[in-house]
């Protein structure tokens, strides 16, 4: 299934976006009549069929729409962009298909780049939730400085994920699929010693995600998979 989005829905009638409409013109050759899924990115999934085949701006009429509630872990991932841009990037697709719905990017003390393309890494949020048919789209916020990141969220349970010497329970053994959560992933670098203080104070527990050093974006996967992961056994 070709999974199209849209925000623009107007009691029985949508309106893909140029980029959009372009993908369904030009590259599907899909025409006048012709049927198509489309979500709004808030767990609605909508059946329609075109009404107007323009590349720049195509018009659908709705038949049907049903509502999905969201199934996966309502976590955020607070993680450092890599010096090396492909990464985070890769990072970004790979964490969405696995059902990651807010990304927050976060400048460290040990950070080797400090530039961001939002632009960017919303796009490719959106190309990864319509490949693997979530209906629901990724937050991908600006970046934010630790300090400030750790005051945004403080009315999540808040886990540090953490390679230094202090000592740290195991992350999947700690994490709470019920309540709302945030994870923190450090820079090549790792959190310095005052960061790591700095989450202590605010209540947040200090994790560790294995017995091996993970680079920065292998740790944001492994942490959406262990929170679906225990969503999903307790839901069994």
């Amino acid at each position: 299934m070709q999974l199209f989005y849209t925000t623009e829905i107007h009691q029985t009638e949508a309106l893909l976006s140029p980029e959009e409409s372009a993908h369904a013109i030009k590259v599907l050759r899909m025409k006048i009549n012709d049927d198509l899924v489309f979500t709004d990115g808030m767990g609605g999934l909508y059946e329609a069929s075109i009404m107007n085949a323009a590349a720049n701006g195509c018009r659908l009429q709705l038949h049907k729409v049903e509502r999905y509630d969201k199934d996966t872990a309502d976590l955020t991932v607070a993680i450092a962009p890599t010096k090396k841009r492909d990464r985070f990037e890769w990072f970004i697709e790979k964490a969405v298909e696995f059902g990651c719905t807010e990304i927050q990017p976060i400048w460290c003390d040990h950070s080797e780049r400090k530039h961001a393309r939002e632009d960017r890494w919303e796009s490719i949020g959106l190309s990864a939730m319509k490949q693997s048919l979530h209906l629901y789209k990724p937050d991908i916020h600006p970046p934010r400085d630790f300090a400030e990141m750790i005051e945004m969220y403080k009315d999540r349970q808040g886990y540090i994920a953490y390679i230094g010497e202090q000592k740290t329970t195991d992350f999947y053994q700690e994490y709470d699929p019920t309540v709302p959560s945030i994870v923190a992933i450090g820079p090549e670098g790792d959190f310095s010693e005052d960061e790591v203080l700095l989450a202590q104070k605010a209540g947040w527990k200090v994790v560790s995600l294995g017995n091996y050093r993970l680079r920065t974006e292998t740790a944001g996967i492994a942490v959406v998979m262990h929170a679906q992961t225990k969503l999903a056994n307790l839901k069994a």
